[in-house]
């Protein structure tokens, strides 16, 4: 008999949840000059929410992001009215989240026109190189801060991997999220919890390197070492999985709290099967924070929902779809 190969239970990082203070200038952000659309938006019930993410009992207002109707590589903003931390950017040696991902058609054009509507890049474009195996890969990419410390990674790619955004509307200026970052003192737990013998999101390199264009694009001491491991799904968001040995700088982990906490606090994933995938967060080393709950909200319209951490401590809000 043939084996079959078992069905990954996610297809990637269905959305980034950004924590906000105010709706408005993430969505002049995002909408106005990212060209991000309002896909839903409402409330997540006060019940669902505090079961999820022990908001307490106050319904929590909801925002879910696309990029040309791409249905995932989402940003599900939620509005936190008592943040249990003030918003504050991570660097890329702090332990926990740090930078959402998308593709720019032309980052130098993108640099341009973010900085005449005021939007000071952190680091403006830099090209550098990633050796993966026997070639070097060129990345070209620039850091733009928006609003409530969230961390936006601009990349425009030497070759395209897929993007529903793109496929959908080649003409457009971005593309969905292609990848999330988190940055993490086990690289080894995150990775098997993410990738085949995990959820099911494929290795497709897993790297140590240094480059002195990456140190300046990331702000490292000059010679850093960085493992950097790429996860990807079928679709969109892939992961970026870092760990720089001996180097961490603020853990944010405690701070960083879906509905609880300002910026990049967590991420949404739809799964097939939501009890394999609870089942496999325990083989694992992940931790599962809720049983499932049924909820019909903005962000994950009719599904039964549950809370986990990542063996790394990143907390993850899967759901399976009831229709």
């Amino acid at each position: 008999m043939t084996e079959t190969t078992p069905q990954p239970l996610v297809e990637g990082i269905t959305a980034a949840i950004v924590g906000v203070t105010e709706f408005g200038p993430h969505l002049d952000f995002f909408v106005g000059e990212l060209g991000y659309e309002v896909a839903a938006e409402g409330v997540v019930p006060g019940a669902v929410a505090d079961a999820l993410w022990a908001s307490g009992p106050a319904d929590v207002e909801a925002i879910a992001l696309a990029a040309a109707g791409a249905g995932t590589g989402r940003i599900h903003l939620v509005r936190v009215p008592e943040p249990i931390a003030p918003a504050d950017p991570p660097h890329n040696l702090d332990v926990g989240l740090v930078g959402i991902d998308m593709y720019a058609r032309d980052i130098e054009a993108a640099h341009a026109e973010l900085g005449r509507s005021g939007r000071d890049w952190a680091t403006p474009p830099t090209t550098y190189g990633v050796a993966v195996g026997e070639r070097e890969v060129q990345v070209t990419q620039g850091v733009c801060p928006a609003p409530d410390g969230t961390v936006v990674v601009f990349v425009q790619p030497a070759a395209v991997r897929g993007t529903e955004a793109w496929a959908a509307d080649p003409e457009r200026s971005y593309t969905e999220l292609t990848s999330v970052v988190c940055h993490v003192p086990d690289a080894d737990a995150e990775v098997g919890f993410w990738g085949p013998e995990g959820l099911g999101m494929a290795v497709w390199y897993d790297v140590v390197f240094s480059s002195p264009g990456f140190d300046k694009v990331a702000g490292l001491p000059a010679g850093t070492k960085m493992r950097l491991a790429f996860l990807a799904g079928e679709k969109t968001a892939r992961i970026e999985v870092t760990s720089a040995a001996g180097e961490h700088g603020v853990d944010r982990r405690a701070t960083q709290r879906p509905a609880r906490s300002l910026g990049h606090s967590g991420w949404s994933v739809r799964t097939r099967d939501l009890e394999a995938a609870l089942e496999s967060v325990r083989r694992t080393g992940g931790r599962v924070l809720t049983s499932p709950v049924e909820t019909d909200d903005p962000l994950h319209g009719r599904a039964i929902v549950a809370t986990a951490d990542t063996p790394n401590g990143v907390s993850v809000t899967l759901w399976q779809p009831r229709d």
